[in-house]
């Protein structure tokens, strides 16, 4: 599993979170003001969010809705375009298999949170996504693949139905016919991994909206993203080692340097070259963390200060006032947390 910080989804993917909010009576400004993001979405696909933000958007949603199957309603205002290139690239797919092919090559520019693989077997053709971070929001699971379902009746044909589905979510009780009507199959749940199993026999067919040219268009665009996601690979693996590390007295940029085989200054280097630090990678992952751990009642504010690497309570405490403009106690007591 990666971690948390790490882990990222394309910002313009929560637009379909605003609009199911907004169009079922709920205040989106306010759900996002309290999930700490802003309601109007970056377009550029690069902007990102990570599985901390994403998680707690989601949680703020299913608060403000009191639906826990509220991903299913994000999925129906999901759309191709939301997703950029990716979205284009599928519509304009040769083949279901074209599809999923792409959803394999190119599924991180959606997000990083999982990894897609083709098996198949004995009439079946089976589209997997492992989720390879830790703390995705079940309602994540349920909006995207619902999402890929929908993708599938848009290019193929507007009654399709997959062979079987199955999700690593556990199934909130008393959804069950929820979940059948939206993936128009039963649904197996706590499965290891996300899979969307369909009939061999279609997944070569010719699509009426194929394009090879236009599809080939985006590609080119998908492979310039993933181009610049590398490019930015120092930060994320600069941010994996504090994570590790932060517990113990060895995250100092001097430690992380080492570990990435290079000297502090060449590290600071490539670092500004990003426009940022280690001191602000440090605070990001820390801030990330701590908001995620203000959530969980077991954890004391003495052990949040522990794990997130600072010398004592009263260092965390002056770091959280800068991040929040609050005490982490006045923090938990405005969100309804006990500790």
């Amino acid at each position: 599993m990666s971690d948390s910080t790490s882990a990222t989804t394309i910002a313009s993917y929560t637009m379909a979170i605003h609009m199911a909010l907004e169009a079922n009576g709920h205040d989106a400004a306010a759900v996002f003001k309290a999930a700490g993001l802003s309601d109007a979405p970056s377009q550029d696909p690069l902007d990102r969010y990570t599985t901390v933000q994403m998680a707690t958007l989601f949680r703020e949603a299913v608060k403000s809705t009191g639906n826990p199957a509220f991903g299913l309603v994000a999925a129906r205002f999901l759309h191709p375009s939301n997703v950029h290139a990716l979205g284009y690239a599928l519509l304009a797919s040769a083949t279901l298999r074209d599809a999923c092919e792409r959803l394999v090559y190119y599924f991180r520019i959606a997000s990083n949170q999982g990894s897609y693989r083709i098996e198949e077997s004995e009439g079946r053709f089976c589209l997997v996504l492992e989720v390879v971070a830790d703390g995705v929001a079940f309602e994540t699971i349920d909006a995207w693949n619902a999402f890929i379902i929908r993708v599938f009746r848009m290019i193929y044909r507007p009654d399709f139905k997959p062979l079987s589905v199955r999700l690593t979510r556990p199934l909130p009780e008393g959804y069950v016919d929820l979940y059948t009507r939206s993936f128009h199959v039963p649904v197996t749940f706590d499965a290891p991994d996300c899979t969307i199993c369909l009939d061999s026999a279609i997944v070569d067919l010719p699509l009426l909206g194929g394009n090879r040219e236009i599809a080939s268009e985006h590609d080119k665009i998908l492979q310039n993203y993933i181009a610049a996601l590398d490019a930015e690979d120092i930060v994320n693996r600069v941010k994996r080692i504090i994570l590790r590390k932060l517990p113990s007295e060895n995250c100092t940029k001097q430690h992380v340097a080492s570990e990435l085989a290079m000297s502090p200054s060449a590290l600071q280097q490539k670092l500004a070259a990003k426009e940022t630090s280690f001191q602000d990678l440090l605070n990001q992952v820390r801030k990330s963390l701590a908001l995620d751990y203000m959530e969980q009642s077991r954890i004391s504010i003495t052990e949040m200060s522990f794990m997130l690497g600072f010398n004592d309570t009263s260092s965390f405490t002056r770091a959280f006032r800068r991040w929040t403009g609050k005490s982490p106690r006045d923090y938990r007591r405005e969100k309804g947390v006990e500790p």
